[in-house]
């Protein structure tokens, strides 16, 4: 219990020093646009140290569900390009996740669990995801509707393993990190957020949608499938 205290103290004392010491003001797009070229022009002095020193960062914003993913995708974007970036993004974002996933079980699943089970709004998700989570994670990472913390918390409750948690949140996420990666690499001739959302962009994102609700209901069905032809 002491270890869990001490845990959750340091994650919120973590967080609240961002906000203290202005961090929100550093991951806004009129930041960015303001530092990118000073951004840019390290970045090829320092490829490598630059690359690795966001990854870490990436990670942290992650972990602690800061504000400004989108803007740091955008920023790895411009700085990195299309192939490097969306490497990072997509790497860095699992990680976190994947480290969130593990904080979240290890300190609020146990008691959470059971409350959600028995509470009738979420009786009939928490059973889905006891049938087949991987295909719901597949789904819910793909789709920016959901809430990046929202499924990281939803599925510490269930019982996949980290394994098929970290490689449903990297491919489930891999189409929309590409996406935003890509668009970082327009900021040089937009001047606010609401001029990188084109028909294009938001096509795209619905695309990613649907493809992702058909790959989930194929592995459904498959799962089912099988399921039926083991023998009782």
């Amino acid at each position: 219990m002491i270890k869990k205290l001490i845990i959750a103290a340091v994650l919120i004392g973590l967080v609240a020093l961002f906000f203290f010491n202005g961090g929100q003001e550093y991951v806004s797009f009129e930041s960015l646009k303001q530092h990118k070229e000073q951004l840019l022009a390290y970045a090829h002095a320092n490829f490598w140290q630059t690359f690795f020193i966001t990854g870490g960062i990436y990670i942290l914003s992650t972990m602690l569900n800061l504000p400004g993913a989108a803007i740091m995708s955008l920023a790895i974007g411009f700085i990195f390009g299309r192939w490097y970036g969306t490497l990072l993004a997509s790497v860095a974002s699992t990680i976190g996740a994947v480290f969130v996933f593990w904080i979240a079980r290890y300190l609020v699943a146990d008691w959470a669990r059971p409350k959600l089970e028995k509470m009738k709004s979420t009786q009939n998700i928490m059973a889905k995801l006891q049938d087949d989570a991987f295909s719901y994670l597949l789904f819910m990472r793909a789709v920016p509707l959901f809430p990046f913390w929202f499924v990281n918390m939803v599925f510490a409750f269930s019982p996949i393993k980290t394994k098929e948690y970290a490689i449903g949140t990297y491919l489930g996420m891999l189409p929309v990190s590409f996406v935003i990666v890509n668009l970082g690499q327009s900021l040089s001739t937009v001047n606010s957020m609401d001029e990188l959302l084109t028909t294009e962009v938001i096509l795209s994102f619905v695309l990613i949608g649907v493809l992702a609700l058909v790959t989930s209901m194929l592995m459904r069905r498959r799962n089912q499938k099988l399921a039926a032809e083991i023998p009782e």
